[in-house]
């Protein structure tokens, strides 16, 4: 009994201080090792040679790994868009357990079949992805699905089923423009207003100069939802330590300066804001290469490893958008990417918390493909960084 009540203080814990994004399981894990709920399986893998390896190869090694840790049909929903999150829309597949099949998961979800915690809702603007905060196995945050979605730019005109009905993502797209709002909070969760999600969604699909009046009768544009969430916590922030934040800001802010415009006002504030934290993952950054265990807030270098995994792929997810190719090739940069390889190869045999990995392997498909081009056919569309003097 007392070391049940110990583990249930220290979920508790987790979710105040918002260690990761992903929802733990004490039932599989001693409270020093918790996992996610709804984790992606692991196929052991032969141990890896890593004396004198490029770090290219490595990386291709772990994105090997990820891929081959099997997404299933029964896994919830949270987990399975994560995962398309870290493989890509052409990566990642579903095993059918009763069939023995797989099939694209981003087809799974877009052809109208169950899946827990997968609740998309027509609307008046178009299909809403139901946001279950703290379900375990739905959407944590609104526009979540979508904006992950964007990061791999799934075509507006892909289709799905919602309902016996056919409709295509850019209903989901028009639903996030519809239901932004700086005054009204639509859905639940830690921010009074979640826009963290949206700006990446409409800056992507509308454009950085977008104006448009929502579904309550106010005005916006992409500049407001940038000064919005600005404003709100970052090192603070309950929701993985801010990295999220910073990740829509700056996709935002270097669209804007793809577009023409210039780093004066709002943005220059964003750009500010970006170098700032940058520096931050780089002062507190632990001897081993690996980021802070509390993020980007002050220096941390607990042991846990799933903890570990969460903030320094969280961390390194957001500055494999944020630094320009030349950032990214400083030995410090190059120290956490060894770093975060080295945290998945050693740990290919455990269950490791999805939302962590899949963030992290999105982290290094983004850092892969800056420094040698993405693996395979991937495409990976990320806004580059302006190259100011």
């Amino acid at each position: 009994m007392l070391s049940r009540i110990h583990r249930l203080w220290f979920f508790l814990l987790l979710a105040l201080i918002g260690l990761s994004c992903a929802p733990s399981d004490e039932s599989r894990s001693s409270a020093n090792d918790p996992v996610d709920d709804d984790e992606a399986r692991v196929n052991p893998l032969p141990a890896p040679k890593t004396i004198n390896e490029p770090p290219k190869d490595r990386i291709d090694k772990v994105l090997d790994h990820i891929r081959k840790r099997e997404l299933r049909t029964d896994n919830g929903f949270w987990t399975i868009f994560h995962g398309i999150l870290g493989m890509g829309p052409d990566e990642a597949m579903l095993l059918d357990p009763q069939t023995g099949t797989h099939t694209k998961a981003i087809d799974y979800l877009a052809g109208g079949n169950e899946v827990r915690g997968l609740e998309f809702r027509p609307t008046a603007d178009g299909v809403e992805v139901e946001t279950m905060a703290g379900s375990i196995i739905g959407q944590g945050h609104q526009d979540q699905f979508v904006a992950e979605m964007a990061e791999w730019d799934l075509p507006k005109d892909k289709k799905f089923k919602v309902d016996g009905r056919d409709y295509t993502f850019e209903d989901f797209i028009r639903q996030a423009e519809a239901h932004a709002s700086l005054t009204t909070k639509s859905t639940p969760g830690p921010d009074p207003l979640e826009l963290t999600w949206t700006i990446v969604i409409v800056s992507k699909y509308y454009g950085p100069d977008h104006r448009w009046t929502n579904n309550r009768g106010e005005k916006l544009s992409v500049e407001d939802l940038a000064r919005y969430e600005l404003g709100q916590p970052i090192a603070d922030s309950p929701v993985c330590g801010g990295t999220h934040r910073l990740f829509g800001l700056t996709w935002a802010y270097y669209l804007h300066r793809q577009a023409g415009g210039k780093k004066e006002g709002i943005w220059k504030q964003v750009a500010d804001t970006i170098t700032d934290y940058e520096n931050r993952a780089h002062q507190f950054q632990n001897p081993d290469g690996s980021f802070s265990t509390d993020y980007l807030k002050s220096p941390g270098d607990d042991r846990n490893i799933q903890l570990r995994l969460a903030t320094s792929g969280h961390i390194f997810e957001w500055l494999a958008l944020a630094m320009t190719n030349d950032e990214l090739q400083q030995p410090w940069v190059q120290k956490a990417a060894e770093a975060l390889t080295s945290m998945i190869l050693e740990n290919m045999d455990r269950s490791l918390d999805s939302g962590a990995l899949y963030h992290a392997a999105h982290g290094l498909e983004m850092y892969r493909a800056r420094l040698w081009g993405p693996p395979g056919n991937h495409k990976l569309p990320i806004p580059p960084p302006p190259h100011d003097p």
